[in-house]
């Protein structure tokens, strides 16, 4: 159930098909609860509840934030998410390994000038709350208090999600290291960093350690993503300076390759050539119904290669031009130029006069055209006998009380959708 609405949504709906914003949706639902403004919750009880993932199969669902045998639906064993993630976590925060990667990590910020105040699980004690964390490694990067948090075990998107919490409130930037990270074969935790992070993730090793100690300069081992148009993104490696990094405090991120901002422009790429390649079809389409309306001898064999042409955008022709709502057209094509297109009228306004009574059906699209075209001036200029004035009320008054005989014609929407989606902004 969503709590603001109210609503009750399909759980494969919420959670959709794209991993990344599943991924996305587990740090977002985690990060509400911590505000105390949880988004969903449980059709069956009204508990709030997150999402959680089997990793090895990558199934999401959905689980309780309390089970005290109130609901029916089961979502988790005897002990709480919170009291497992704890044994986890703390199981590992003074494991050997851990304890050699806040010594590299210290190192390699002793080494950089431009890092001061390096501080290994030094307590940070929150300002507007009694909260508190004890992070292992903090450091002030050129006024940016940033603190270093070595991620080596599987869990927990509610402790990322709250240490990013309490650093935000607190002015702090938390960056994640990892001991290792690979592309084929990562954990969901790792992916939990990994896709809130812009797709970037930062690795230290001794190597990384030898060389920040070597140039006076943190380097770390970066791992991003770039985009392609296809569902799969590429993943680079390179050894990069911690000044390279773009610092994003306000949203918790700190990244080398801007993936989002990469992906964005790719998308808009994308757009464009559709939107030239649709204009195209358009001017192709306008050119060709202009002539065939005006024309003695219209080249018919071109209807052909326009049906082509159409049924590529997912808007079938009919075999034969004469069967197309030529009426439609007309209307619209005389409203877009200002002028008379397939009748014997002398002016504009007698366009309007015959779409109004003769094709109500269509005066829904013929009102959208005048407004994108601006023609209310042209139509007031010739309006000399002050009868489509009169009509214009008239219709907006049986309009308002739903008037049967102005009800839309929709069954050609997709051809002027294609052909005039100007009337539509």
């Amino acid at each position: 159930m969503e709590i603001a609405s109210g609503d009750h949504l399909d759980h494969g709906e919420v959670i959709g098909t794209d991993y990344e914003k599943a991924i996305q949706l587990r740090m977002a639902l985690r990060t509400d609860i911590k505000r105390g403004t949880p988004h969903y919750a449980c059709s069956l009880c009204g508990v709030p509840v997150y999402l959680v993932s089997r990793a090895e199969e990558r199934r999401f669902f959905f689980r309780h934030t309390l089970e005290d045998g109130r609901c029916l639906a089961r979502t988790r064993g005897e002990l709480s998410q919170e009291e497992i993630d704890a044994r986890r976590y703390n199981g590992v925060k003074e494991s050997a390994r851990h304890l050699q990667m806040k010594e590299w990590v210290a190192q390699c910020l002793a080494a950089d000038p431009r890092f001061t105040d390096v501080a290994t699980e030094k307590r940070w004690s929150g300002t507007l709350t009694a909260e508190w964390r004890k992070p292992d490694v903090r450091a002030i990067y050129r006024g940016i208090p940033v603190v270093f948090e070595i991620q080596l075990s599987t869990t927990y998107v509610n402790v990322i999600a709250e240490r990013r919490e309490f650093y935000l409130q607190e002015g702090g930037l938390l960056i994640w290291i990892f001991a290792h990270f690979d592309g084929g074969a990562r954990r969901l935790t790792q992916d939990d960093v990994f896709f809130n992070n812009n797709r970037n993730a930062f690795v230290v090793t001794q190597a990384t350690r030898d060389a920040s100690v070597q140039r006076g300069r943190f380097m770390l081992d970066c791992i991003w993503a770039e985009p392609t148009l296809m569902e799969n993104s590429d993943l680079q490696r390179r050894v990069v300076g911690f000044d390279d990094l773009t610092l994003e405090r306000e949203s918790q991120r700190a990244y080398y390759f801007d993936f989002d901002g990469a992906r964005d422009a790719l998308q808009e790429q994308a757009r464009e050539r559709e939107r030239q390649r649709l204009a195209e079809v358009r001017e192709k389409f306008e050119t060709w119904w202009l002539d065939y309306e005006t024309s003695d001898t219209p080249d018919y064999r071109g209807w052909a290669e326009l049906r082509r042409a159409l049924a590529a955008e997912g808007v079938e022709l009919p075999q034969y031009a004469n069967h197309v709502p030529r009426t439609l057209l007309n209307a619209l094509y005389s409203a877009k130029h200002g002028r008379v297109i397939g009748w014997r009228f002398k002016t504009f306004i007698e366009v309007a006069h015959r779409v109004e009574p003769a094709h109500r059906r269509y005066l829904h699209y013929f009102r959208r055209a005048l407004a994108a075209y601006d023609r209310a001036d042209q139509l007031r200029a010739e309006d000399k006998s002050g009868k489509w004035a009169l009509k214009v009320k008239h219709y907006k008054a049986q309009m308002q009380i739903n008037d049967p005989a102005y009800t839309p014609d929709t069954s050609d929407m997709k051809l002027v959708v294609l052909l005039f989606p100007e009337i539509f902004v």
